[in-house]
């Protein structure tokens, strides 16, 4: 069984395909993602309330009410009862998925960005383009304005942001700078403050000559920062900008800025979470 957590939540099992709306309802739905997010380890009856409820709107048997979701989500998912209880665990005041038995989009993008991260640049590409492509959507989309979805959310903006940008610069070592340009402006699009993927955007611009582009690219930041923030670039922008002025050529550019950038491995964890 496949399960596919970014974007929308889907369940395949074979030529079975389950959207958010084919789980027996939303609440058994939720149960699904907590399951999920929690990655193998049990979630305790009195968490799942937590996150289902707020305390003036709780049923009155909160265990039942919780059990007959499950029972729910279990024949919404399962034609084998066998199989949903092998999938769908029960244990002492908790449930728990069986990753065993569990094909899930997280657990293969962290393995990918793991790998790329001690990997040689051609491999590196290979494996982050990979990653890359399964998080083509927002982490269980359907569940946004859920807050105990909120954290997990954040970190895998944070975690695909970053692999954009390791894309972008392994690219532009490459003399790609269409490519590199391509996914420091997805970087843009998951962290428009992400001054990192400014610099990117503005050093594959100046590789293909268009210094207008540039000039745009940095006054965006500029006005970003300061109508939003209240605060300047920082120096290392301005001072790649200075570079680009005088025509400091590409690949001297890149030593300065990202020294280990033409040697090394990639120069950021994907995986790394301030």
């Amino acid at each position: 069984m496949e399960i596919s957590m970014f974007g929308p939540l889907l369940v395949r099992d074979g030529e079975r395909v389950l959207g958010p709306r084919d789980l027996g309802g939303v609440k058994p739905r939720h149960v699904l993602e907590l399951l999920l997010l929690a990655r193998g380890h049990r979630v305790w009856t009195d968490m799942m309330a937590t996150a289902l409820w707020s305390e003036s709107k709780e049923p009155r048997n909160v265990v039942a009410t919780i059990n007959t979701y499950v029972c729910v989500l279990r024949h919404s998912m399962f034609d084998d009862q066998a199989q949903a209880r092998r999938v769908i665990v029960t244990e002492p005041g908790a449930y728990r998925i069986a990753l065993e038995e569990v094909d899930l989009d997280l657990d293969r993008f962290d393995n990918l960005v793991l790998r790329a991260e001690r990997a040689p640049r051609q491999e590196r590409l290979e494996l982050l383009t990979a990653a890359v492509g399964l998080s083509s959507g927002p982490l269980l989309e359907d569940a946004r304005y859920d807050e105990w979805a909120q954290e997990d959310r954040l970190v895998y903006e944070d975690r695909t942001t970053r692999a954009h940008l390791n894309l972008a610069l392994d690219w532009l070592v490459e003399g790609e700078r269409t490519a590199c340009l391509r996914h420091a402006e997805l970087a843009l699009r998951r962290d428009r403050y992400s001054e990192e993927a400014y610099r990117l955007v503005m050093l594959a611009n100046h590789g293909l000559g268009r210094q207008d582009a540039v000039r745009r690219a940095m006054g965006r930041c500029r006005d970003l920062l300061s109508r939003e923030l209240g605060v300047a670039c920082d120096p290392e922008t301005e001072r790649l900008l200075n570079a680009i002025n005088v025509h400091t050529p590409e690949s001297d550019i890149i030593q300065a800025f990202y020294p280990t950038a033409l040697t090394g491995p990639v120069t950021a964890g994907v995986l790394d979470v301030a």
